[in-house]
């Protein structure tokens, strides 16, 4: 089996490190953060960004990016970017308990979480965060980089552009398009389109700023 590190020692990395413990997938997981020597749900931070070309060399293949985000995703973006620039493989992590369809598609470095559903044709980007309990309905199509938080409904075809975050416990409306680089705020039900670069939220959701 592979070694794999996962780039980030936050919150958003003890949800992605439950996963991959309960996969059993790897031979062996360590952390990149700066706090190089500490230990996280029992597995050690054994380096910091300027140390993953050592650790591929070391027969370190897979790397993970694990910080989180709501509503600026630059950080990730950069993470990833730095990754498959030093040549690791990025691979999708989805939970044993997540409901996936046979045939939905799950580009590279991609976590999909505790008790979410992705159901029939849907399409999801590279290193997006589909977090615990959400639902994401039939033909559904999900950027690059967004985060659809936990408890997030999706109606059918709704389609979500890159760098977008959808707030916990919100409710899409079917064939619903919402632009990328914007914030839809928890708890909102969005029954119409939303632009990019936008923040919105409410019942109805509405753009606010």
């Amino acid at each position: 089996m592979s070694k794999i590190l996962l780039v980030g020692g936050g919150g958003h990395c003890k949800s992605v490190l439950d996963s991959l413990l309960s996969l059993n997938a790897y031979s062996e997981i360590g952390i990149i953060d700066s706090n190089v020597g500490d230990r996280i749900m029992g597995i050690s931070v054994i380096g910091c960004d300027d140390d993953l070309p050592k650790l591929i060399e070391q027969g370190w293949t897979d790397a993970f990016v694990t910080v989180g985000s709501i509503g600026n995703t630059k950080v990730r973006h950069r993470l990833y970017d730095m990754l498959k620039s030093i040549g690791f493989n990025t691979p999708s992590i989805v939970d044993p308990t997540a409901i996936i369809a046979k045939d939905v598609v799950i580009d590279d470095g991609t976590f999909i979480g505790k008790g979410a559903i992705v159901n029939a044709e849907t399409r999801i980007g590279c290193c997006s965060i589909i977090n615990s309990g959400a639902i994401i309905e039939h033909e559904c199509v999900i950027g690059a980089f967004c985060h659809i938080s936990t408890g997030a409904t999706l109606c059918g075809q709704v389609t979500i552009s890159d760098d977008t975050h959808i707030g916990a416990g919100t409710v899409i409306r079917q064939c619903i398009e919402i632009g990328s680089n914007s914030l839809v705020g928890c708890g909102s039900v969005v029954v119409n389109n939303i632009p990019s670069n936008v923040k919105a939220y409410g019942n109805p959701c509405k753009v606010v700023m």
